[in-house]
Parts: structure tokens; sequence; C-alpha cells
């Protein structure tokens, strides 16, 4: 995921103008996630993020990596599944009885600001603005051949939203955001499928996510919720995907050092 790393070199150039900040933390975390997509899967995440403020200053900069990948195959269902047929003669052709299982990767970073982050004995709304970049693929394989195909989205764009925290002995935190990517793409790739096919997607829909955390000491609940909005791809020369929606549900314990 290319963007990832044009967001981490950005944050390391951050880095060195941040070295007297009054906060500057780094939170790492363990965590899961369930998607319901084309099938239900469950993932394991890890997670790690940066945050930097500047002395007397409202403003908070961050960077959030994550990196998911599935737990356990899922079985996908034959009804649903296009299988297109191979233009090879001499390739073996699935059966309509085989098995085949969905496997489930992917990653996320996001770059962005909250602002109104001074400490306040009262509950206190504030805005966030960020660079959101999301990548979710699909893998399809069978208890005979190892691989078959997979699809893999790319979404890279902006968010906006706005948070709540309510101070005490255990933080609360309550974030909304809606996100409208700007470059959005599918590639498509496998056995049967041909060639390696890469394309713009069309329908990109506002997708929109939702987190709540809990924070005592330096240990941090989260739970989050991400409706994906993932647009179709048609080419003559390779399969056609259809809109697909996927949503996930997240928990995490997170450590701050």
């Amino acid at each position: 995921m290319k963007p990832v790393f044009a967001l981490l070199i950005f944050s390391l150039a951050y880095i060195p103008n941040a070295l007297h900040a009054q906060l500057f933390k780094l939170e790492a975390g363990l965590g899961t996630s369930h998607y319901a997509w084309h099938e239900r899967e469950f993932t394991g995440d890890l997670s790690v993020q940066l945050s930097i403020q500047k002395k007397t200053s409202a403003r908070k900069f961050f960077v959030a990596l994550k990196a998911l990948g599935n737990i356990d195959n899922a079985g996908v269902n034959r009804k649903t599944y296009e299988f297109i047929q191979p233009k090879n003669s001499y390739s073996e052709v699935i059966s309509p009885e085989d098995e085949l299982f969905a496997s489930y990767r992917g990653g996320e970073a996001e770059v962005g600001f909250m602002w109104n982050q001074k400490p306040s004995p009262k509950p206190q709304f504030y805005p966030i603005l960020s660079l959101y970049s999301k990548s979710l693929a699909r893998r399809i394989q069978s208890k005979k051949r190892t691989y078959l195909e997979e699809e893999k989205y790319a979404l890279h764009g902006f968010t906006a939203g706005i948070g709540l925290k309510i101070p005490g002995k255990t933080e609360k935190l309550i974030q909304i955001q809606a996100f409208g990517p700007i470059i959005h793409d599918v590639t498509l790739f496998g056995t049967y499928v041909g060639i390696p096919f890469e394309s713009l997607v069309s329908d990109n829909m506002f997708s929109f996510k939702g987190k709540c955390s809990l924070r005592h000491q330096k240990f941090g609940f989260h739970l989050s919720y991400e409706r994906l909005n993932l647009g179709s791809a048609k080419n003559k020369n390779s399969k056609s995907i259809i809109a697909s929606q996927a949503n996930s549900l997240s928990g995490a314990i997170t450590y701050e050092f």
C-alpha cells in the first residue's frame, strides 16, 4: 500500500520539529474485527498511533496505522460465486462440488489533526480532519488448489468528523467520521482470470466510521464500526466486479508507552 509509506515519511519528517512538544504519545494495540462482506470473516489486528501536541496548542497531530489478516478461512457460497472459464485450454477447471474458501487481509493509515484538545474538566466537542487510506483484499482458494483469484480494493481520500471527550478518572471518547475517497481502484488477478487487471472504480460513495473509547491510565479499550462502500469495476477482458459494501465491527486493547 504505497500511500502508507508516504504517510510514514510525512510523519517522520514532522517529528524533529516537535521534539519540544508538551504531549508526545505512542500507543500500540491488539484487537480483532468481524467483517460482513461477501462472507463473514474474523481478522486479527495490529495497530499503532503516534500523537503530538505542541505546548499551549489546542491542536493535536496524529498518525494511525493498522494491519489486519484473517484468523480462519470462511466458506464461499458457490451459488453467488461467479466462476470464470480459463482461457488456457490446459487449465484444470474446478467443479461445482469443490469447496471454496475466502481469506481477508488489509490495512489502513490515517494522518490528521484534532482541534480543541486542551485539558478541560468539562465535556467538550472537537473537530477532526485527516487523510485516510484503506485497503481490503479477498482471496479465494480451494482445498485442491492453494490459490484461485483475489480482488483487492484501495481507497484514498479525506475524512471529516467530530468527537466528544468526557473527562474523568476513566476518560471517554466518541468519534464519528465521514470518508470521501478521491483515488479508488481495484486490482483483480488469479489463476482463471487470465491477466492482472487494475481499474478505477465507479460509484465512489461516502463511507462512514465511528469509534467509542475508554482510557484509564495507560490502557485504552476501543470499539469501532466502519461501513466501507466499495464501487464496481467492469472490463471486457476480465471479470466484472459488482459494487459491494464491507461492514466491520472491531475491538482493541491499547497501551500507551
